[in-house]
Formats: structure tokens, sequence, C-alpha cells
């Protein structure tokens, strides 16, 4: 149950910041880190690959709890 509420936290602070981040601190996000990628990409990229990467380990280890 810890684990669950942890991978809830850490997909709704990036979901936050995303939010958030673009109309409050629009430069910081504009930051490049690789090639053509900035910051806000890499945040956004972030959000859309772990929230379903998370939610497959959560259902995985459901499924090893009730075997």
């Amino acid at each position: 149950m810890q684990k669950q509420w942890l991978y809830t936290g850490f997909i709704l602070a990036l979901f936050v910041i995303q939010v958030l981040g673009i109309p409050l601190f629009p430069d910081i996000l504009a930051v490049e880190i690789i090639g053509h990628m900035n910051l806000g990409m890499s945040l956004f990229l972030m959000l859309h690959v772990l929230t379903p990467l998370l939610a497959f380990e959560f259902l995985r280890q459901k499924k090893r709890e009730s075997d």
C-alpha cells in the first residue's frame, strides 16, 4: 500500500510541475537538456512514460500478492 501512494504522489508531482510550471516559470522549462529536447518536453515525456510503467508494476505486485 505504501508504494501505491509513492507512485501516485510522484505522478501527481510531475503533473503539477507540468501544469503550473508552464505559466509560472517558462524560462526554466525552456532550458535545453539534450539537443532540441528541453526540460518541459522531458517532464511531459516522463509523465506519459512513467505513468503506465508504474501502473503495470503495481498490477504485477497485486497479482503476486494474490497468488
